[in-house]
């Protein structure tokens, strides 16, 4: 009978219909690696170090990738994040392999940076790509490390002694040279809400595997200083409220897997008053940090970031950093 459809034949449909699937997907895929749009945008908008008295005092900063950061005010300087190594290689990443700290590339990017002493080391939130070289830094510069029990954890496990480690106090400001940190409780981004969650409750000592590497709970880090306020929000999630009363001239905004832009906004940005926005955790953190940097091909849709700035937050100054280049991010007056 026309039109009946034998077992024979429906498997054939079903295995061509699987085909066409797999091949759609594997386009779509490489689409995603090959073609990464934004990175015209932030040529446009890279930072432009403003003239000024070379003898005023200054808050400069740095970015190295990711939501790595380092402030400094040429007495004190901290550093957030920090995450050299960049294990390489998605399947690396999906088949949950071992990782460790590279320091010996950790030594070279902070000679780089010029960076011999950091008064702390800051962590957000413990996964391996904020987390995992935090200890190293901070055990090869003298810092403190500061940030969850689980960020503690890896402090162990990297070998600080327990007097380097400083288990922080939500909404409790920290005082390290003329910074005052304050660590806040926000959200990680994603549907999942940041897998690996939960708490990492014992040293965790490398090699160890990227889903070792939990959560461990996740904050906002505002770094109030006398020539002006950083609020660093690496993670695209939110506690809605949990930013009000607290001001900040220049938030490093996180831009992974992030929903809802104009509700995100409204709790970072206008929350904290700030006039200007430097996106972050944007680039694809498996490439090396000394390579060009490309925009992570899933999750962070850079371009779209931009369009969506220019639209909801006209006002707000959208600027880009070069990674490992440090400008002067405020200058206050020449002394006397």
């Amino acid at each position: 009978m026309f039109g009946v459809q034998t077992p024979k034949k429906k498997s054939r449909s079903l295995l061509r219909l699987l085909v066409l699937l797999l091949a759609l997907v594997a386009s779509v895929v490489a689409w995603a690696f090959l073609v990464r749009p934004g990175m015209e945008q932030v040529a446009e908008h890279r930072y432009v170090e403003p003239a000024g008295d070379a003898a005023a005092p200054t808050l400069r900063a740095a970015w190295f990738g990711t939501t790595g950061v380092l402030l400094s005010d040429g007495q004190h300087a901290i550093m957030v994040d920090p995450f050299f190594t960049r294990p390489p290689g998605f399947l690396n990443l999906l088949t949950n392999q071992k990782i460790a700290p590279d320091e010996a590339l950790i030594r070279r990017w902070l000679e780089r940076a010029g960076v011999q002493k950091l008064d702390a080391v800051l962590v957000s939130h413990s996964h391996y790509d904020h987390a995992m070289d935090a200890g190293v830094v901070a055990r090869l510069t003298g810092a403190t490390l500061a940030g969850s029990a689980s960020t503690a954890f890896i402090g162990r496990g990297s070998g600080l002694p327990i007097a380097q480690l400083r288990v922080v106090k939500v909404g409790a400001p920290m005082q390290f040279g003329r910074f005052t940190v304050t660590f806040i409780r926000s959200q990680h981004a994603g549907a999942t809400g940041g897998t690996p969650v939960g708490d990492i409750d014992a040293p965790l000592a490398p090699p160890a595997r990227y889903m070792d590497y939990k959560q461990g709970g996740t904050y906002s880090i505002l770094v109030e200083h006398p020539l002006g306020n950083v609020l660093l929000h690496g993670s695209a999630g939110f506690v809605p409220g949990a930013l009000a009363g607290r001001k900040a001239d220049v938030v490093f905004l996180g831009i992974a897997i992030r929903r809802d832009m104009e509700s995100y906004l409204r709790e970072t940005v206008d929350t904290v008053g700030a006039t200007r926005v430097i996106p972050t955790h944007w680039d694809d953190f498996t490439l090396p940090l000394d390579e060009p940097l490309q925009p992570m091909p899933v999750g962070v849709r850079l371009a779209g970031f931009f369009d969506e700035m220019a639209r909801l937050r006209p006002e707000v100054k959208v600027e880009t950093l070069e990674a490992g280049r440090s400008v002067v991010l405020f200058r206050g007056k020449r002394p006397g």
